[in-house]
This record gives C-alpha cells, structure tokens and sequence, in this order.
C-alpha cells in the first residue's frame, strides 16, 4: 500500500480529527482489497481465544500488525501491552485507536521483531505473535529463542497451518481452496515457513510444558470458530446443511481437521492452570446455584464480542441449570450495546411474557471477565435450514405471527415529530456516510417520495428486533421457532413491518450469495418472490392492518432502514456501504 493515505490519515489526527473519522478516510482513500484487508484486520473479535488464556493480567507484548484489533481486548482483559514493530507510522496510528478504546493501557515500541528484542530476560507475563516471524528470521526456531527469552508465562502463536486446505481472501467471508498441485506446492515449498501442528508443538515443547493448541476456524484472517485441538473443548459445530458433505465428516472422523485447518493459536505456557473462562464459569455457577457447566462452543462474532456456550456433562438433555450464554465484550465500548441487549431481555419478558426469548441470568464482571449471561435456547440456528423451503416456510409464518402481535401503540399519526423520530434521522444519517454524489442524490429523490406517502398516515408502533437475521433465530429442524437472539440494537417502539422485511430480503441473500440489493429490488418491485416470501409479507400486513402507500414507502426505503441501524449502532462506517450493497 502506498504510505500516502495513512500519512493523510496521520495528518488529520494531528489536526484533531477523532480516530473513527481518521480511519474511515483511509478506507475510502485506499484500494478496495486493502480496505476489506483492513477492516478484518481491525476486528477486535481477533481476540475471541483470550477467556481460554490462564493468565489474570500483567505485563503482555504483542508482535503482528499495531492496528490488528487483538491489541484491544487483551487490554480490556487487564493487560498492560506493548506493542512492538518496525512501521512506525502504523504504530502510530495503532495507538490513535487504542487511546480511543483503552486509554493508558498500551503502548508501543519500534523495533525489528526479528532480531533482538528490546526487552530484559523474563520482562512479559503474555506475549502473542500474530506475525510471520519465521519468514523474517529464515528459522522459526531462532525466533523463538527471543520470544522464550522475554516471556515468564504464557506464549500465544498466532500462525498458518502449512497444510492448510483453504485460505481467506482478504475479504469478509471469502475462502478459496488450492487446486492439488497449489497444495503440494505450498506444502513442499523449502520458503514456507509455515508448520504442521506437530511441527509447532515441538519447538515449543522444550520451555513450556502445557501446550494447548487451538484451531481459528475458517482462518486466522477471518474465523468464526475457536476450536479445541485436544480435549475436543470448545468443539466445531457441524451443521445439518455440513452433514451432507462425505468429504467433510469423513475427515473430521478420521481425525484430519487438526492436520489440515487453516490456522493455529497455540497457547504455550511454562505452567498449567485453569483458564480464565473456567474460573469465570465456576463463579457464576456458585451465584447462580446451578452445576458447574463444561464450554461447548466459542464464536467469534462480526459485532466484536466472544459468545460461549456451555452443558454440563453427562447432565439430562432437557435440563437447563447449566446451559448458559456467555457473551463477552472485546472491545470497551460493546459492552453499552450488551447491557442493552441484557436489559431488553428483561423488559421484554416483563411486558410480552409470551414472547420466546433467552432468560437472562446475570451482568456484570466475574474473575476479571465482563460477562451478560442468559439461558441457552435449544434448537438449531436457522441458517442451518437453508435451502429447506418448508422449513423456511414454518420459520417465516412463525415470526410474522409473535412479531406481529409485539404492539406497542395501536394508533399513531406519521405527523412531523414522529417522522423525524423514525424516518428523517436515518436519511441523514445515511446521506451524511454515502460519499458518492449519485447516492446522495437518490437519496434525496427517495425521501421525497417516501414523505409523500407517509405523512399524516395512522400506524401501528412496534417493539423494533432491528437486526431480525436468520442467525438470530433458534428453530426445531422443521423450522418452528424456539426463541431470537441478540437484542443489542433493539427499540421499544418502531415503525411496523421492517423486522419481517429485513428477514426475507436477508434471507434471500444467505441463500443466493452476493449484495442484498437485488433481494431488495425483487421485494420493492413485488416481482419474483417466492409463495413462502408472499404470503410472510402479505400476512404481516393483513395482521396488522398496515396501510398499502406506508407499506410500499417502507418497502422503497429498506436500504435506509438497514444502513441507518448499522451506521447507529457500527464503531466506524463501512466504505461506500449503502452504494455497493444496495446499487444506489
């Protein structure tokens, strides 16, 4: 990347400018691949492994990347961390942003982290390498040798796995697999410092004897998944749409998955402990008087927080003492948006009691670890069922009917209070991060037609899910809903009608591929849609007495809707978002 767009970013730092405007700038200034490589490189849930690390705080050097958005969470986890590099204008910028998140708890250093480090013998409790040292230091094990040599506990490698058999793009999502003879070659390859599991596990042997190896699932670049290597703790789902891939469950009953997933964190330590998460665990099971669980799965969100799940052993299949969700934040200001969600919850049950949503259980920080915590829903996550259309069918009606009942003022006037309330903010907000001439334009055209329509017309307000995706529903595997997830961008009282919008379109798009803006177009037209996507719509509209010009209003302005929550509620706009999703 040409140093120009970060040195005019560094400028406007100098002049004052707050970190969130500086970096949104330089996405918009650099090429498009970079942005995308940035922005996953930025995603604080990076640092979705730390619950698993065994230390309670101290001193921590981090090694990769000053903007990676590890640095962050380690921070909030009661680290003191430096960060060492020899780009002293990243390191600049990377401290503009953790002075932003966690004032006073990094700092930086610049150096060549392949060669000495600048450090006395023993001076880090934590030190984690997200940075290829052994392609700089030609020896994986020279390098190590410096990390032993400035580390007293635990070593985190953050690295490649050499016979990987698929590799992120560098953009969110994206995953290409080698051809055989691209895998050979990498595999053979005399320059590819990359190792096998066993490859890393014996460098690091000799000077700390507790080694649990984790994989990053699908790639350090991009994972959703922390996965146990050994001990099969966190363990990797496999879903009902996976269970058709032969290929895929032979291997993982072979047990190939830790020869051949994409990436490692390896966290080696001179001594055994219990990790953070276990001691977390075990003090909300004494507050809550229920068995200590066991974690099942760890997930690494696009909304910067770790979620876990946990069972007890050997427990009755329909107990619930023990099956909790954990969320934890990681990244400081993410936890305003948690209390939300846990907030909501809370309302939500008091005033729809029939309404499916997790109980939640506890808020607050227990050994260290900031946590919300609910009862876990059973079930599958609906994304599971993809490409099921009866199931898809049973889901859809299903939410139309609970949503539609979720009134919370049976009879309001789209006067010019509630206008700007529910419609005039999020246009400006939209047109205020659109950038390109030609959207802002269609912007304006839109609202004018959208005014036009609404005005002076009576509607029903509702309690407002704002982000009602598939993932955010729990379902039986015929599609029959058991409860939503994930409050955290919610509203008491909204416009009526967006939340089951927001479902078909996504939908679509989950299982189509591509931008969500052809999926809005066949909805804004009425044109191509399926029966199930029909009759959802019409259903909720008939339910809830909805007036025909408000309905297509809300239908012409989805691409607002969505982008004025995202812009609420997102820690920096994405570039150009509302122009590449939506084509305006």
């Amino acid at each position: 990347m040409s140093s120009s767009p970060l040195r005019d970013a560094l400028a406007q730092l100098d002049r004052g400018t707050p970190y969130k405007l500086a970096f949104e700038s330089l996405l918009v200034d650099v090429p498009e691949q970079r942005s995308e490589e940035l922005m996953l490189l930025h995603n604080e849930s990076r640092g979705a492994w730390i619950p698993l690390l065994t230390s309670r705080s101290g001193r921590a050097l981090f090694l990769g990347h000053p903007l990676s958005g590890s640095v962050p969470p380690l921070a909030d986890a009661a680290f003191n961390v430096t960060v060492l590099s020899s780009d002293s204008d990243w390191l600049r910028f990377g401290q503009a942003r953790n002075q932003d998140l966690v004032p006073g708890r990094t700092g930086a250093v610049q150096a060549d982290a392949a060669g000495r480090l600048p450090f006395i013998d023993g001076a880090f409790d934590l030190v984690v390498v997200e940075e290829d040292l052994g392609a700089r230091a030609r020896s994986w094990s020279r390098a190590l040798e410096e990390l032993e040599r400035v580390c007293r506990g635990e070593l985190v490698l953050i690295v490649d796995n050499r016979l990987a058999y698929k590799r992120s793009k560098g953009r969110r999502g994206e995953y290409y697999m080698p051809t055989p003879m691209g895998f050979l070659r990498s595999a053979l390859a005399p320059s590819n410092p990359a190792r096998t599991l066993p490859g890393y596990r014996s460098l690091l042997a000799r000077n700390f004897p507790a080694i649990r190896p984790l994989a990053l699932y699908p790639d350090a670049r991009d994972f959703s998944h922390v996965v146990g290597l050994e001990g099969g703790r966190p363990r990797l789902t496999v879903g009902p749409r996976e269970r058709g891939n032969r290929i895929k469950l032979a291997g993982q009953r072979l047990g190939l998955f830790p020869w051949f997933t994409p990436s490692f964190a390896i966290i080696a330590s001179r001594r055994s402990g219990q990790p953070r998460i276990g001691r977390t665990l075990a003090a909300l099971a004494e507050r809550l008087n229920e068995p200590q669980p066991q974690l099942e799965l760890l997930i690494g969100t696009r909304s910067n927080s770790a979620v876990l799940h946990t069972e007890v052993r050997d427990s009755d299949p329909l107990a619930k003492e023990g099956r909790w969700t954990l969320h934890v934040a990681l990244n400081p200001r993410k936890r305003r948006m948690m209390q939300h969600h846990f907030e909501f919850l809370q309302w939500i049950r008091e005033r729809f009691p029939w309404f499916p949503v997790p109980e939640p259980l506890f808020i607050g920080e227990l050994e260290g670890t900031w946590i919300t915590c609910e009862r876990r829903l059973g079930g599958l996550s609906a994304p599971h069922l993809t490409g099921n259309q009866a199931a898809t069918r049973k889901t859809f009606m299903d939410v139309v009917a609970l949503f539609a009942k979720l009134i919370v003022e049976p009879d309001a006037e789209i006067d010019e209070e509630l206008y700007e309330q529910t419609i005039g903010r999020r246009f400006r907000i939209v047109r205020g991060h659109a950038r390109v001439p030609a959207t802002v334009e269609r912007l304006e055209r839109m609202e004018a037609q959208v005014r036009e329509r609404v005005l002076g017309k009576r509607i029903p307000l509702v309690l407002y899910h704002a982000d009602i995706r598939s993932k955010h529903i729990q379902v039986k595997p015929d599609g029959t809903v058991l409860g939503f997830l994930d409050w955290g961008t919610s509203e008491r009282a909204f416009l009526p009608y967006v939340d089951v919008m927001h479902m078909v379109t996504h939908q679509r798009k989950h299982e189509a591929g591509g931008a969500v803006g052809e999926p809005w177009r066949i909805l804004r037209d009425r044109v191509e849609l399926a029966d199930h996507e029909h009759e959802a719509l019409d259903s909720y509209v008939a339910r809830t007495g909805l007036d025909e010009d408000v309905r297509s209003a809300l239908e012409l302005m989805l691409p607002v809707l969505v982008a004025g929550m995202a812009e609420l509620h997102w820690d920096y706009s994405r570039p150009l978002w509302v122009h590449r999703q939506f084509g305006l």
